[in-house]
């Protein structure tokens, strides 16, 4: 790594060369014009006692001189240091035009810089410009991904509804119930951007308070049951009462959106759920009897808008920002989450500290 001075002292070092080189300059000229005028005859030991003209004569040379070449010396020094500290700033100035026009991969050179000053200066620009590059990707990959996501629901409702005042479909129980399920889903998206966005903007508030999981966990299954005996699936509780400290709502919202995974990509069979607990922390798992997701995918799993396309269940549809929403809400809670798939069946652990001190 290269190594950076400080503004001040590479000023206060310029300032001492010159100041020397002029002092040098001065005596050494100095010298050879004295030197010069005795020889020449200008000044003699006689001129010294009658008039001192000429001798003032040769201070007048060897001053005019001396201020000549130093203001030459301070000029070069001086534009040669301004050089130093200008150049960076053109070069910010120049990376701050072209992102100003949209060339967001614009970044400033700072391979001349020579102060920890400037040298700070144009890597926090370049961070800068680097996380601007990459939230402007991101808001258009989002918009894009959002734009989708909201398409299919409102053409389905859009569609059904005008095929009502057609007289095409006859408003009956089974529509109103798949017009439901189509608002739920909008509905689920709304909230599952919301919290991404307050996780992205680092504004989501948890309300911490002492919760006894096992509660949350059967609220939250009597909210699912008819979808899972539609799916075919029978919940095997074996949890521990440990009350951990935590967010009632939002852990009941990771609930909510594993159990949706489950429903939609799982195959028939039992839902196991257990918890156990260290001295520092609480575990979830939640395994099902497979498929399981392949390796390729698994890295992605946690992004928004990660969806498989092999969902058994099409009818519950998704947004793909369920495990997203879960991944961020258990950050949030300083905890962690893992997925392995042990003999084909996909397990979800989730870790949470218990005490109030990881807050």
């Amino acid at each position: 790594m290269k190594s950076h001075s400080g503004i001040s002292k590479q000023l206060f070092i310029a300032l001492s060369i010159v100041n020397l080189s002029v002092t040098l300059f001065s005596v050494f000229l100095g010298y050879f014009i004295y030197n010069y005028a005795i020889d020449a005859g200008w000044i003699t030991l006689s001129s010294l006692q009658e008039d001192w003209t000429e001798f003032h004569f040769v201070d007048w040379i060897w001053l005019s001189t001396v201020i000549f070449c130093g203001g030459i010396i301070s000029i070069i020094i001086g534009m040669h240091l301004a050089q130093r500290f200008i150049k960076p700033i053109n070069f910010l100035a120049d990376a701050a035009k072209k992102i100003s026009q949209g060339d967001l991969s614009a970044r400033a050179d700072d391979s001349q810089i020579h102060s920890t000053e400037i040298a700070e200066l144009m890597h926090n620009f370049n961070s800068m410009a680097k996380q601007l590059e990459s939230s402007v990707k991101n808001a258009q990959l989002w918009n894009a991904a959002i734009a989708h996501e909201l398409r299919t629901p409102i053409t389905i409702l859009q569609g059904r509804l005008q095929g009502v005042l057609d007289g095409v479909f006859k408003p009956d129980e089974i529509l109103f119930k798949s017009l439901l399920n189509q608002v739920e889903g909008l509905s689920h998206l709304v909230e599952d951007l919301r919290t991404l966005s307050l996780v992205e903007n680092q504004q989501l508030r948890l309300n911490y308070e002492w919760v006894n999981i096992q509660d949350s966990v059967e609220k939250v299954l009597k909210i699912f049951e008819q979808r899972f005996t539609t799916a075919n699936l029978t919940a095997e509780l074996r949890l521990a009462t440990t009350l951990i400290f935590c967010d009632r709502r939002r852990i009941e919202q990771i609930l909510i959106a594993l159990f949706d995974n489950t429903v939609r990509y799982t195959n028939a069979g039992t839902i196991k759920i257990s918890s156990s607990s260290t001295a520092k922390e609480w575990i979830l798992n939640i395994e099902d009897e497979g498929p399981g997701i392949p390796q390729e995918y698994q890295q992605d799993l946690f992004n928004p808008f990660f969806r498989l396309e092999q969902s058994r269940n099409k009818e519950f549809g998704g947004t793909g920002l369920g495990l997203a929403v879960v991944y961020a809400v258990v950050i949030a809670h300083k905890g962690s989450i893992e997925y392995s798939n042990p003999n084909q069946n996909s397990v979800f652990s989730i870790k949470l500290p218990i005490e109030k001190d990881h807050i």
